[in-house]
C-alpha cells in the first residue's frame, strides 16, 4: 500500500523564486492577446498631464539610475524606455501589458513595492515620452480598462 511521506515527496517552490515565477506568468498572460480580442473595443491610451508629471518625478527617484535621464542612457543597463526599442517591445500590445510588467517586476531591487498609483503614473509618463497624447481622462489601475487601450499607432 502507498503511503504519503513528506520527506520524500517533491517540494513546492517557495519564497522569492515562487513570487518571481508567479509574476512572470502574470506578466506573460497580461501581454498575450486573447482569442476574443476581435470583439473588444480598442481605443488609444488615456492619461492626464498631471499623471505624466507625477510619473516623471517617480521615474527620477526610482528608475533613472538604470534607465537614464533620457530614458535610454542608464548607467546600469536598463532597457531603453523610449524610441524604437520601446515600440518593438510594447507598441503592438495594450497598456495592461506595460503596466503589469512594471507593477510585477520593477524596480528590480524591490519589485512591486511602489504604490499602484505610482505604477499608473509611471505608465502615463512612459506613454507620454513615446508620443502618446495626454488628455482629460486619467489612466486607471483597472486591468480590464487598460486592456482596451491599444498602444498600436
Amino acid at each position: 500500500m502507498f503511503m504519503y511521506d513528506p520527506t520524500t515527496s517533491p517540494r513546492r517552490f517557495a519564497g522569492p523564486a515562487a513570487a518571481f515565477l508567479a509574476g512572470l506568468v502574470l506578466v506573460m498572460a497580461a501581454g498575450t492577446p486573447k482569442a476574443g480580442a476581435q470583439g473588444r473595443e480598442q481605443r488609444p491610451p488615456a492619461f492626464t498631464e498631471a499623471q505624466v508629471q507625477r510619473g516623471q518625478s517617480i521615474y527620477q527617484k526610482n528608475c533613472q539610475d538604470c534607465h537614464g535621464s533620457t530614458l535610454d542612457n542608464g548607467e546600469f543597463g536598463g532597457a531603453p524606455l523610449r524610441g524604437s526599442y520601446f515600440r518593438q517591445h510594447w507598441g503592438a500590445g495594450d497598456v495592461s501589458g506595460l503596466f503589469g510588467y512594471m507593477n510585477t517586476l520593477m524596480p528590480p531591487d524591490r519589485p512591486g513595492q511602489l504604490s499602484v498609483q505610482s505604477y499608473v503614473d509611471l505608465t502615463a509618463f512612459l506613454l507620454s515620452s513615446n508620443g502618446y497624447a495626454a488628455g482629460t481622462e486619467e489612466l486607471p489601475a483597472d486591468e480590464g480598462v487598460q486592456r482596451k487601450m491599444t498602444m498600436k499607432k
